[in-house]
């Protein structure tokens, strides 16, 4: 390989007037040369200098200013130092709110004797786990946290021990003041601050898109909500059901103002109990309602206009559609009104509308009611309904008087909502809602026709137990028999009770669900939704209904004052409902 040779250079001649020469320069032309890398060099460490300054800038502004903000809008910091925002309900009672405690740790590398410290300090924490805290301060683990939620007077306490080994730091808590109350609503967080279930997983899917300042108010009352509570916890006590579920909204907003679900849980300890109680019953569950349906049923008829409101209906005989016949449980074999199909909740005459009503035409108002999917909601726990795989005559039979559907208690209260308030159907919301924007689903005459038609199910139906006197409360009776391996439970109910109030105006709509009642002397042994649904329903009108607003008022003055003069409760008449 060929090497370059260096130029020979006399003594006494200057080595960059050769190399000068060799790059094709003149002298002067070298001296502009070594200038002009000099300024380059100039330049460059400019750059340089400028480019360091500038990150040290970006990162000063982001100690400075943006970790300043809360962790849950500006991602450097941990979620142990997150600032959530307070959830309020819509009087401004707090249902969440952050603390900060102050936790007590321990260096075991420090620790000589792990059970005389444990003791040492159980003299200062009734609380502590004594035998929890030696085995910890007797491990190998370097650091352990000992007990949280100390109080002033024990960190004065421990401080005084004076022992190296004990570390004091504060943390930041989430505290729910309702407990049980709000639990499914609300729902919890974990250690480190992040959402896991219901409006804290909510807020943090929100947090790149709103500024709460601070409070998030929702749409619930939780004075209604510790009504609605109480009375679930007692009808289901009393008829041993496993599971209970009640809502009410507001029909002209869709907003929330209770949402019950039991069993239901401590937000404050959610793991005590195991997972099961945080199953949401309102929104996580599906289900066959039942004869609910059958308000849904009539409003298509009458609102398609294939079903004339005089109509009458012929329920002497059973009717046999394919494989499947359809017999009444209320037994009235005679002719039927179309009101009186619903006030005795006729299979039979249910399942003639039905059929008046074209295949298509059916699918697409279950859809118009949002029975085919999920509904739009804030809480993350919301079940996608199970619809039938096929839709012949048998199960749209079936499904005019509430099976081969199964929605959740959400999508029936919002689409018995609309039932009643007009025709228009709204999504639930758990925020109050500034203003109010629906879907036309059925025109309103349909909806005045059928709050005539609920209104005779409380007075004269299977729903009388529900009546409240100086309340108008509209309703319809479901009882659906589960789904079991190889067909159906006839012992095993679903019960419930789609209802509004006040009739004459209604306000606000409900839905009250229970999971497997059970029959006793007081019902005759029959455990269906006029023996618990029903009168649950009444008693949370009558407990909530001036927490509302709404006072009551005679429907017919003279016979209001002759129950009033008698003081016997319309609700007390004898009556076996089935």
């Amino acid at each position: 390989m060929s090497r370059a040779k260096l130029p020979v250079v006399a003594a006494g001649r200057d080595w960059a007037a050769v190399l000068g020469g060799r790059l094709t320069l003149g002298p002067g032309d070298l001296s502009h040369h070594a200038v002009e890398v000099t300024r380059n060099r100039l330049r460059l460490a400019l750059i340089c200098f400028v480019l360091v300054f500038t990150v040290l800038g970006g990162r000063l502004v982001q100690l400075t200013v943006l970790e300043n903000q809360p962790a849950w809008q500006a991602g450097a910091q941990t979620h142990q130092q997150m600032l959530r925002p307070t959830i309020v309900d819509r009087n401004g009672v707090v249902l969440a709110t952050q603390i900060s405690t102050l936790t007590l740790g321990a260096d075991v590398a420090m620790i000589d004797d792990g059970q005389a410290m444990a003791a040492r300090l159980k003299q200062i924490l009734p609380d502590l786990k004594q035998a929890r805290a030696a085995r910890l301060m007797s491990g190998k683990d370097r650091y352990v946290e000992l007990q949280s939620g100390l109080t002033p007077a024990q960190r004065q306490a421990v401080l005084a021990l004076g022992d190296p080994a004990l570390k004091l730091t504060r943390a930041s808590s989430r505290v729910y003041p309702t407990g049980h109350v709000m639990s499914h609503s609300v729902g919890f967080t974990s250690s480190d601050m992040r959402g896991l279930a219901g409006l804290e997983l909510y807020l943090d899917r929100l947090v790149a898109e709103e500024d709460f300042e601070g409070v998030f108010e929702s749409s619930l009352d939780v004075r209604v909500q510790h009504n609605v509570r109480d009375v679930l916890q007692e009808t289901m006590a009393k008829y041993q059901a496993k599971a209970a579920a009640a809502i009410v909204v507001d029909v002209h907003s869709g907003e929330i103002i209770s949402l019950v679900s039991l069993p239901d849980f401590d937000a404050n300890e959610p793991m005590a109990q195991g997972h099961a109680p945080h199953f949401n019953q309102v929104t996580s569950g599906v289900y066959e309602l039942g004869s609910i349906f059958k308000i849904f049923t009539a409003a298509m008829a009458l609102d398609t206009g294939l079903v004339a409101e005089d109509e009458s209906f012929d329920v002497r005989e059973p009717i046999t559609i394919g494989r499947k016949t359809f017999k009444d449980d209320h037994g009235q074999e005679r002719v039927l009104t179309m009101d009186e199909v619903i006030v005795h909740s006729s299979n039979i005459g249910t399942v003639q509308m039905v059929m008046r009503v074209p295949a298509d035409v059916h699918y697409e108002f279950i859809g118009k009611l949002g029975f085919l999917d999920s509904v739009p909601f804030e809480l993350p726990e919301t079940a996608e309904p199970l619809v039938p795989a096929r839709w012949t005559d048998i199960e749209r039979a079936t499904s005019s008087f509430g099976y081969s559907f199964s929605v959740s208690p959400l999508a029936a209260v919002m689409a018995g909502a609309a039932m009643v308030n007009g025709g228009v159907l709204y999504e639930p919301s758990l925020r109050k809602v500034g203003l109010p924007v629906g879907q036309r689903i059925i025109a309103a005459e349909t909806s005045r026709s059928l709050r005539r038609m609920m209104r005779s199910v409380v007075t004269h139906g299977t729903a009388r137990q529900a009546n409240v006197p100086g309340y108008q409360i509209l309703g319809k009776t479901g009882s659906a028999e589960k789904h079991m391996v190889g067909g159906y439970n006839k012992e095993a109910l679903v019960t419930s009770f789609l209802g509004a109030f006040p009739a004459r105006a209604p306000r606000y709509a409900m839905l009250v669900m229970f999971d497997e009642p059970q029959g006793h002397a007081e019902t005759f042994g029959l455990n269906l939704a006029g023996w618990n649904a029903a009168p649950a329903a009444g008693e949370i009108v009558r407990r909530t209904a001036s927490l509302l607003g709404v006072l009551p008022r005679a429907e017919f003055p003279a016979e209001q004052a002759a129950v009033v003069e008698t003081e016997k409760p319309i609700a007390e008449v004898a009556y076996a409902p089935r």
